[in-house]
């Protein structure tokens, strides 16, 4: 089973994908925990 693969998480093994983001081209699985903290920033994207 794949894991979140959060590029500003390294350590993060989660298992419970939410969603998937695309960057330079890849597709990284992102878990619930990550994303909610992800949304949560004031980011531009």
């Amino acid at each position: 089973m794949e894991h979140c693969k959060n590029p500003w998480k390294n350590t993060c093994s989660n298992e419970n994908i939410k969603l998937y983001i695309q960057i330079k081209g890849e597709n990284l699985p992102i878990c619930y925990q990550c994303w909610n903290k992800i949304a949560d920033q004031n980011e531009d994207w």
